[in-house]
């Protein structure tokens, strides 16, 4: 939550305070979707300070947060920001002579920022990768990519590989319409993301009821609590119980809400040449394409009415209704953006990923019926021990097939 220049700087001072005669390093996290907007006039204070270069040696890391921007104004408006965001550093550590690294913030899941690596890395903007880069892995990937000795040397090898080529074969800068394009694409989702979270009490509700969200912080696989302050709100609540919940039932709408509008947008006639150019010539929304196509493939509206019927009353079912119209209409604009043999290619890559979903149906049917008998007052003599038991085992089997949940 880095929003002024004091924030980095009252941790120098501390230190200070403290005597300590190596300074540690002190890494600006920018999260928020203002934050990442006013990143770039943060660091120019620090920047144009002497004594400030000095004293980082003109080694400067910057660390940009996926998680609660897309909380706070969806997948593909803080996917934007933050690619922006990199230009702009880039250019202001040129300017002040910075060595300059950054650090992402990476999760596992799409609306966290989780993805294939070598598609991510080809994707930044070009001179921001230069043979360095800081990424995190966390909860359950750790397991994913580092439990299995040939795994992790698989995965370290594949980091190596994709910044040595996103250095020396860096992508082509971004064509004005390009960005001219996505800039108000962008502020479209940003809108209709928002609209959905603020304007209906109805819609929150949906999330408490619906999803097992209460649940995840009793999980043996949490770092943290499941919300920063003890206020029962969106804005309160973490970013990964956020996505983790909606992942369980299988609607994973932190990757995609806001989307479709924007993509309405820029579907009509008028920018057909230039989407055309985009998806087959511009890494980032090649990336972003891909990325949507995972989510697409992961989804399965019928599941959420599963949730439903065991635990939604009507109004609830309305605002359920409504998201998967809206995925419905997603579905179609990215068939209609995507070339046919793209999307051919992309089914191909998944057909594991269909199959595993199969068995994580099961999975799902089970967990709403325990989440009804652990709710539903008509089942208060059942034995809450073994239900709850019964919860955490099918969150967990549905995290591990869904694979990148958190």
């Amino acid at each position: 939550m880095t929003s002024t220049a004091s924030d980095i700087l009252s941790v120098y001072f501390l230190q200070m305070q403290a005597q300590n005669k190596n300074l540690l390093r002190v890494v600006p996290l920018f999260e928020t979707l203002d934050d990442l907007k006013n990143a770039s006039g943060v660091m120019t204070n620090l920047f144009k300070l002497s004594w400030y270069r000095k004293m980082i040696n003109s080694k400067q890391e910057v660390m940009i947060g996926y998680s609660d921007s897309s909380k706070d104004a969806g997948k593909l408006s803080a996917s934007w920001h933050q690619y922006k965001l990199q230009e702009e550093l880039r250019s202001l550590a040129k300017k002040y002579k910075i060595d300059l690294v950054f650090f992402h913030g990476r999760g596992g899941s799409p609306g966290r920022g989780g993805g294939p690596i070598q598609a991510t890395l080809k994707s930044q903007p070009s001179g921001t990768v230069n043979g360095k880069i800081r990424i995190t892995d966390q909860g359950e990937v750790i397991q994913q990519k580092y439990g299995y000795k040939p795994l992790a040397e698989y995965n370290l090898c594949s980091y190596i590989g994709s910044v040595m080529d996103a250095s020396l074969n860096p992508p082509p800068r971004s064509k004005t319409n390009w960005r001219e394009l996505i800039q108000k694409m962008s502020e479209i989702s940003t809108s209709s993301y928002r609209k959905y979270l603020n304007q209906s009490e109805d819609f929150i509700r949906y999330f408490k009821t619906v999803t097992p969200h209460k649940s995840l912080g009793k999980l043996a696989i949490g770092s943290r609590p499941t919300k920063r302050k003890n206020v029962d709100n969106i804005q309160s609540l973490r970013a990964i119980p956020w996505v983790f919940a909606w992942t369980q039932i299988r609607l994973m709408l932190p990757a995609w809400l806001g989307t479709t509008e924007a993509l309405r947008y820029g579907s009509i006639k008028k920018f057909k040449r230039i989407m055309t150019d985009m998806e087959r010539n511009w890494p980032y929304f090649v990336s972003t394409m891909d990325i949507l196509d995972m989510v697409i493939s992961k989804v399965d509206p019928e599941i959420s009415v599963i949730y439903e019927n065991n635990l939604a009353d009507a109004s609830l079912k309305r605002i359920g209704k409504k998201l998967r119209f809206q995925f419905e209409a997603l579905v179609k604009l990215h068939n209609k953006i995507t070339p046919r043999e793209v999307v051919k290619e992309r089914k191909e890559f998944r057909k594991a990923l269909f199959i595993r979903n199969n068995y994580t149906e099961m999975l799902n049917i089970l967990q709403a019926n325990v989440m009804n008998k652990l709710t539903n007052k008509k089942y208060k003599n059942l034995d809450k021990k073994f239900l709850e038991d019964a919860l955490m085992t099918s969150i967990a089997g549905i995290s591990a097939a869904m694979k990148n949940t958190g």
